[in-house]
């Protein structure tokens, strides 16, 4: 439809041409007079329109289309302005008709354009408000995400907090660690020549050292020495955790704590978490976790397991090398006895012991249960590597009142004013010690002194 309509408006404005193009002509001529123009202008009218469809080109010979005539035809611009200014009445109508005609047609031609920004518009409107829901339920979502977002962050930072408490805990583990291995290196030059017994022992045992274990005596000798300064450091680190875990939760086991470590110590002190105590309530953690360390399947009145010595010693070694890296988090996941059935006898066991000299009943939490496992595998890895020796290696205790021999103990709350007393004696044995080879790794005791007069 819309290629009809543009041919006849084609048409009509090749007409409307043919009769400016007669008129120019018969201006040209200066036959204004003749009866032709009336006709053209009457005939060019507004008013009657269609009256233009009785004229052709035979009317007009001289507007014949022709490229000759065309060419013969030329006039210059400024005859031509000459000519229509004298026939400006006689042109006016009919030029206001076909400027009308071009005007409606370009109102015409416009039109789809003002229907398709309408449509636009329309458009726009309705994406306007189709993103406005959209953005809505973005920004509900947003909140949805931010909520959770907002609620993880908590727990990392309550996660955060705990991993700081424990970074501390650990850098001071560390820093006793460092202390210990350079009191270890400092105890390994002590050689004990002067005494006839152990100059035999050392003979007997480097005379039976067996070849045939996966390492050396010397890497053994050095493990052995590291195991015990970790199970030193794991034991004060447990009693640390024990004090603060006792005094924030029940204040009648401080006092009874308190009570039962008079009982050893005579001081004035008022701070109940003096170094005094913390030593005393180690003592008494070690004399419970070191008992029965001298029978070979570490309980008491135990058998041994296989007879072939040999072949005991291989096997404890094996124990000793599969629960070296045992760590918390597998023992959370499938416990101490899936690991070792021994093992987890000699936990259940200390911890029993221990809870009755605390007179404790109450179920442990769990970062005192992972400072006990850690305290009890050091011991326990102690005693497997301990028997793994030929023959095994010994520990060394000492009893109370004993007099102290600085060659086997060393007091570790001797200050300068008491190394000028003479006469010291054992109040209690905080740590046991060892006998290594032909080397000895010193006990540590508490001494009470008394004055030479």
């Amino acid at each position: 439809m819309a290629s009809k309509i543009s041919r006849e408006e084609v048409q009509a404005a090749v007409a409307k041409a043919m009769e400016l193009r007669a008129l120019h002509a018969a201006l040209l001529h200066g036959s204004t007079s003749s009866p032709t123009v009336p006709r053209l202008l009457a005939g060019s009218s507004p008013s009657v329109p269609r009256a233009g469809s009785h004229f052709s080109a035979e009317d007009y010979p001289v507007f014949t289309p022709s490229l000759k005539n065309d060419h013969g035809n030329k006039v210059s611009s400024s005859q031509t302005e000459s000519l229509l200014a004298s026939n400006g009445k006689n042109r006016g109508p009919v030029f206001s008709w076909f400027f009308r005609q071009g005007r409606r047609k370009l109102k015409s031609e416009m039109s789809p354009n003002a229907m398709e920004s309408e449509d636009m518009s329309h458009l726009l409107k309705n994406w306007g408000m189709l993103s406005v829901e959209s953005l809505k339920k973005e920004l509900f979502e947003a909140n949805e995400n931010r909520d959770a977002a907002l609620a993880q962050v908590s727990e990392m930072k309550s996660t955060l907090i705990e991993l700081r408490q424990k970074l501390v805990g650990l850098e001071t583990y560390c820093e006793e660690l460092k202390k210990a291995l350079k009191h270890a290196v400092q105890a390994k030059g002590t050689q004990i020549l002067d005494r006839p017994n152990l100059s035999k022992r050392s003979k007997s045992s480097n005379g039976s050292r067996d070849n045939s274990m996966p390492v050396s005596h010397e890497v053994m000798v050095e493990g052995f020495l590291q195991i015990v300064s970790e199970a030193r450091l794991s034991v004060k680190q447990f009693c640390k955790t024990l004090i603060n875990q006792i005094a924030e939760t029940d204040t009648s086991l401080v006092e009874k704590l308190s009570s039962l470590v008079q009982t050893h110590l005579k001081t004035t002190s008022n701070s109940k978490h003096s170094k005094a105590m913390l030593y005393h309530l180690e003592a008494l953690v070690n004399q419970s976790m070191y008992e029965d360390f001298e029978n070979c399947v570490f309980n008491k009145n135990g058998t041994i397991k296989v007879f072939d010595p040999h072949q005991d010693r291989i096997e404890n070694f094996s124990a000793f090398v599969a629960l070296r890296n045992l760590s918390w988090n597998e023992v959370l996941k499938k416990g101490t006895k899936y690991h070792s059935e021994d093992f987890n006898r000699f936990c259940d066991q200390k911890m029993s012991g221990i809870a009755s000299i605390l007179d404790r009943s109450r179920p442990w939490p769990e970062h005192l249960l992972q400072s006990f496992f850690v305290s009890a595998k050091c011991i326990w890895l102690l005693h497997l590597l301990a028997f793994s020796f030929s023959p095994p290696l010994m520990i060394l205790r000492v009893e109370e009142n004993r007099a102290f021999d600085p060659l086997y103990m060393e007091d570790i709350l001797r200050d300068k004013q008491q190394q000028a007393q003479t006469s010291a004696h054992v109040k209690i044995m905080v740590m046991p010690g060892f006998y290594v080879g032909d080397r000895v790794l010193r006990c540590r005791v508490l001494c009470k002194y008394h004055s030479a007069a």
